[in-house]
């Protein structure tokens, strides 16, 4: 009977309408900022916390409705109205007309929204591919007052990145890929497509005396949510901290899960001196500049150097260090003993300091590729800190690239093909995928990467020249004339592939003049050059200049330009070459020469000796390369009985550059021996359509 009397009380004092006219309102509110919140740029926890709280507010509401009535006079405690005078019922009968109202309004938003999500358009198959925790951090704005304090800003974000990196669950772009874009883009949503994320991370940093603020915001890229956004305000002596908290924070924003060793590497600080740390920021953010210009890499250093003289313990440093040193010797800037034994000396500090942390086992890779040669070794080590570094490009890429020296050219083109996704936009990487699928002589998808990487940057020297040799590997010299007139760079490395196209066309006049500009514009010829397989291209250009000089018939020209170049290398291998790379293309560049001046003896000598120091066998990228070199130097002797073996192994091996049928053709280097009927057999053996150009009676002997 108690129980009956509480209903009743319930029903005349309104409180089961008001709890469910709540009940209704709640609904359509969450319903429409729902729907509405995302063009106002709400998060998606507001409609959580908006239930939450009014989860929490129910019972306070329905103890209003039990406790008061409104009444003609306004708002009166109920235990002060006379039953009499209880306006209740009316109240109740408006009730009931609002209940049906915001019903009707849930309702209309609930039709709305199922018509509108049901209608939509599906999302296309990259956007459902994008991993959803997967995030790009985009560069961070400077706001310090001091723009030198530029630096200190980049060196954040990369941090920060490689703390994510660390993160297995996560994808995480390159800085190399990211470093394209503005602060704070308007068109988020378009860039995390090109990147191929669903989230960003932007990002400011101002610095002033020994406080930096820093300020981050993680956004939804794919309905411009924020998901979350910090401020901090700290002592540069605790910049590290913030970089590990933000790292932390994202993964878990993400839901990435972090393993126990992967927190205990975020948490490890690098360093307690704040000058140190400042210092190797500074380092860090030139690493974003090219690092094919001399200078650019001498002040990298000087960061780097700067860094682990204020703290000599500081392991990070030593390892980036090390790194530019065996760069400096390996891309002919200083190939010197001294400059290998610096990086040598740096790396052993860092391996003493830190031997398990990846970025040092990365410095011990890059030295074993570039300082040692010792590539299997250097595949255990990149591939060790691939798993510390689960989203290093860097590590990714250098896989592929000893992959391809050990003559696993598939799986470089895999392991290049990987670094892409974590690199999109990086065309250094773009040349590396198009170099090895060009060594396979795969010149379609060649091709394919080329044109992708000129979309990032249509001027790029390098991808043009690739974009030329794929050509000119499959004899369509038409191809290449309307590539060559898309081009109107008056850079050295074009004026030689303009000359190069006229030789193959056997317009030697024009050659000659090309090839004697592109040299003028080079520069020294030993710097810089990786010495990757090729010849230096300035000395290079003054050979191509010669072959010209002959095919026109001006001997007397073409001999002493080969004298020229014959000087040159004799006098650069007078003091003994420290690196390997370097005698071996001096040396061939030498035979060329001798063989120009018909030193035929000699010519051989230089060529076998020069080929000798890096066989395919040990380096199956560079070594077909140096092979087809001494290829040429029997070619030009006019000895077939030792071209015709190599030019038909040349024909069935991959390798930097590699020879073709159609090359055979159209260049005139092969002409002293074009009538040999093993080179005209040959040639129909392998040929698969008619030759591409005419090939007219030369000065040449065969």
């Amino acid at each position: 009977m108690a129980n009956f009397h509480v209903f009743r009380e319930l029903k005349r004092r309104n409180v089961l309408r008001a709890a469910v006219l709540y009940a209704g309102a709640v609904w359509a509110l969450s319903q429409g900022i729902a729907q509405l919140g995302p063009s106002f740029g709400a998060p998606d926890w507001v409609v959580r916390w908006f239930v939450i709280a009014c989860v929490i507010g129910f019972p306070f509401f329905m103890a209003f409705a039990w406790f008061f009535e409104f009444t003609p006079s306004g708002l009166k405690r109920e235990s002060e109205i006379d039953p009499a005078d209880s306006i209740a019922h009316s109240t109740g009968r408006k009730l009931d007309f609002w209940i049906i109202g915001v019903l009707v309004v849930a309702v209309a938003l609930l039709a709305s929204g199922y018509f509108v999500h049901r209608n939509a358009p599906a999302p296309t198959a990259a956007a459902q591919s994008i991993p959803v925790k997967s995030i790009a951090v985009l560069p961070f704005e400077n706001l310090s007052a001091d723009k030198d304090n530029a630096y200190f800003a980049d060196g954040v974000q990369d941090e920060i990145l490689t703390g994510l990196s660390k993160i297995g669950e996560l994808k995480v772009i390159s800085r190399t890929s990211t470093q394209r874009y503005q602060s704070a883009p308007g068109n988020l949503r378009e860039i995390a497509s090109q990147l191929g994320v669903a989230n960003i991370l932007e990002g400011s940093v101002q610095k002033v005396g020994d406080r930096v603020r820093i300020n981050v915001q993680l956004i939804d890229a794919r309905n411009d949510n924020h998901i979350w956004a910090q401020t901090y305000d700290r002592k540069l002596d605790d910049v590290f901290a913030v970089e590990s908290e933000v790292a932390q924070k994202i993964a878990s924003s993400l839901q990435a899960a972090i393993t126990k060793d992967e927190r205990s590497a975020l948490n490890t600080k690098p360093t307690d001196n704040p000058e140190a740390h400042a210092a190797y920021l500074k380092g860090l953010a030139l690493l974003g500049h090219s690092d094919f210009d001399r200078d650019t890499v001498q002040q990298t250093i000087s960061a780097f150097q700067e860094a682990v003289t204020l703290d000599p313990n500081f392991a990070l440093a030593w390892a980036q260090l090390a790194q530019q040193h065996v760069w400096m010797y390996w891309e002919g800037f200083d190939p010197t003993r001294t400059r290998l034994a610096t990086a040598k000396a740096a790396l052993d500090r860092a391996v003493a300091l830190a031997p398990d942390v990846p970025q040092v086992e990365l410095a011990r890779a890059w030295f074993l590729y570039y300082g040692r040669g010792d590539f299997a070794a250097a595949l255990v080590a990149f591939r060790k800190a691939q798993l510390g570094l689960p989203n290093d490009a860097q590590a990714l890429s250098g896989t592929g690239l000893v992959e391809r020296r050990l003559g696993a050219f598939t799986a470089a083109v895999a392991a290049f093909g990987r670094a892409r996704k974590l690199s999109p936009n990086d065309v250094g990487l773009a040349i590396s995928l198009a170099q090895t699928l060009l060594a396979q002589r795969h010149f379609v998808q060649a091709s394919e990467v080329i044109d992708a990487g000129l979309r990032l940057d249509a001027d790029d020297p390098t991808l043009l020249h690739l974009k030329l040799s794929v050509l000119w590997s499959m004899g369509d010299l038409d191809a290449a004339d309307r590539a060559l007139a898309s081009m109107h760079s008056g850079a050295p490395g074009i004026l030689a592939d303009r000359g190069r196209q006229a030789l193959y066309r056997r317009n030697y006049a024009s050659a000659s003049d090309l090839f004697q500009r592109a040299a003028a514009g080079a520069g020294d010829f030993m710097t810089p050059a990786s010495f990757g397989g090729y010849i230096p291209a300035a000395i290079d250009w003054q050979l191509q200049r010669a072959l010209s000089e002959q095919g026109r018939g001006s001997s007397a020209i073409a001999a002493t330009i080969y004298r020229q170049v014959q000087a040159q290398t004799q006098a650069a291998l007078a003091v003994e070459p420290d690196n390997v790379h370097v005698e071996v293309a001096v040396r061939l560049a030498l035979g060329l020469a001798c063989a120009g001046l018909d030193q035929r003896e000699q010519a051989v000598v230089e060529g076998r000796r020069g080929a000798s120091l890096v066989p395919t066998s040990a380096d199956a990228w560079e070594g077909s390369r140096w092979q087809q070199y001494l290829t040429r130097i029997y070619a030009l002797n006019g000895d077939a009985a030792h071209a015709l073996p190599l030019i038909e192994h040349l024909l069935k091996t991959p390798g930097a550059n590699p020879l073709t049928v159609a090359m055979l053709r159209i260049d005139p280097t092969w002409d002293p021996i074009r009538h040999n009927p093993g080179f005209q057999a040959l040639l129909k053996q392998y040929a698969e359509d008619k030759p591409a150009v005419s090939y007219p009676a030369t000065s040449h002997s065969s």
